[in-house]
């Protein structure tokens, strides 16, 4: 049986980050991280489109979500212990610099997830940190007294940092909720968050590929959820890019609930104009030397404004421009800003990005992120009941939340030592 001062379940950014910030604590505490994967950091390498989009300037509670859609109050203490600038600042002492991009976002210099990973890893290895691959935990026993496919092993305190169940062949462990219930530990509902839209209407289908930056906006019924903005992809299944995603955790709230809530997503591809300024100019196109099949290429995609005017006349594309009536000018301008598709579901956790759910936050003490069931367990990052924007938010959590977990179960270690 190998003993240590702190076993840290999960090699992701949250783990890895404690591990670290548990060496600046204390040099000497013996610690080691218990990977399931066959190597650490795997879903941090597929982050931000390969780029890690690292943090966000903007992080606090307002980009948030517990389970039940709630802002949680839960995330002030570990943000406001370990802000943005602070964590930025701790990268930049291991020879990482950072870049800020729209809309608060913060990428690497070299936009490269391998170079964030890289100086976690092998700061962790200088740090005498080692990191145990291929070793999936099956048991954990208050003392603490551990099981893994690879052997027993015991600590004084515990960081519990696996991430979730999204992106399971990323090799996320997915087995958090059946190691905490002896413990007495609830987990809440778990669904896929920061994933892609399934739509119901042939429309999307014809246009697989194309790209538009517009706005998209959330509708259940006639009333209004959310609306984002940016570059949104239709797909062979529905929408994608990140507006979709970040709409996407509401739709998810609401499936596979019985009974089928009427759920919609509105599109506007020309959000820069009003409706009165679309029907203007389409008026004037009437004037030009076109057939309906390009009237529209010099306003929209040229595969897009043909499935709008299927969608918006029946008229054949070889029709000439001329020929549009009033009335048809006013259904493809109403399209335009406001094309209506309605969504079936989301994609799956393969798809999904994070977790939306997890342990169940009244369980654990916001100030430290320790247990209140468990002395001598702490926990951070996706595995705890707190789901992230689009855009960095997700990281800025799990930075934060490592940091302040490491800090307490430092602090426990040394309490234990006067006692």
């Amino acid at each position: 049986m190998r003993k240590f001062d702190v076993i840290i379940i999960g090699a992701g950014a949250a783990g890895l980050m404690a591990a670290l910030q548990l060496k600046r604590e204390n040099p000497n505490i013996a610690a080691v991280i218990l990977e399931k994967a066959l190597r650490p950091g795997k879903k941090l390498l597929a982050t931000g489109g390969g780029r890690c989009n690292i943090a966000n300037r903007r992080a606090g509670k307002a980009y948030y979500f517990t389970a039940s859609g709630h802002n949680p109050a839960f995330v002030q203490p570990a943000l406001a212990a370990y802000p943005v600038a602070d964590n930025l600042a701790f990268f930049a002492n291991l020879g990482l610099l950072t870049k800020e991009e729209e809309d608060g976002k913060i990428y690497p210099m070299g936009d490269q997830a391998a170079a964030v990973l890289d100086v976690l890893r092998l700061q962790a290895a200088a740090n005498g940190v080692s990191i145990f691959t291929e070793t999936e935990v099956t048991a954990l026993a208050p003392g603490w007294h551990i099981i893994t496919t690879q052997g027993s092993f015991t600590a004084r305190a515990i960081i519990l940092t696996p991430g979730g169940v999204a992106s399971p062949q990323l090799g996320t462990a997915g087995n958090f909720a059946q190691l905490m219930a002896p413990l007495g530990h609830k987990t809440t509902r778990l669904y896929p968050a920061l994933t892609q839209l399934k739509c119901q209407s042939n429309f999307h289908k014809a246009l697989q590929g194309v790209k538009f930056t517009g706005k998209a906006t959330l509708w259940q019924k006639n009333t209004r959820l959310a609306e984002a903005a940016g570059e949104v992809l239709f797909t062979s299944y529905g929408l994608s890019g990140p507006p979709i995603l970040q709409l996407s955790r509401l739709a998810a709230m609401n499936y596979p609930q019985p009974p089928q809530p009427e759920i919609t997503v509105q599109l506007d591809l020309l959000p820069a104009f009003t409706i009165e300024e679309i029907r203007a100019d389409l008026a004037r196109r009437r004037a030009l030397p076109f057939t309906l099949e390009d009237t529209l290429s010099g306003l929209l995609n040229k595969r897009l404004g043909q499935q709008l005017f299927k969608l918006s006349t029946s008229k054949k594309l070889s029709a000439a421009a001329s020929s549009l009536t009033d009335a048809e000018i006013n259904t493809l301008a109403a399209n335009i800003k406001s094309l209506t598709l309605t969504v079936s579901g989301v994609c799956g956790w393969r798809e999904a990005q994070v977790m939306a759910g997890g342990l169940s936050l009244d369980q654990f003490d916001p100030k430290t992120l320790g247990s209140r069931l468990a002395p001598g367990l702490f926990a951070a990052g996706e595995v705890l009941d707190i789901c992230g924007s689009c855009g960095g938010y997700n990281l800025s959590w799990a930075w934060s939340s490592g940091r302040l977990a490491a800090h307490s179960a430092a602090l426990y270690l040394k309490e234990g030592e006067n006692a």
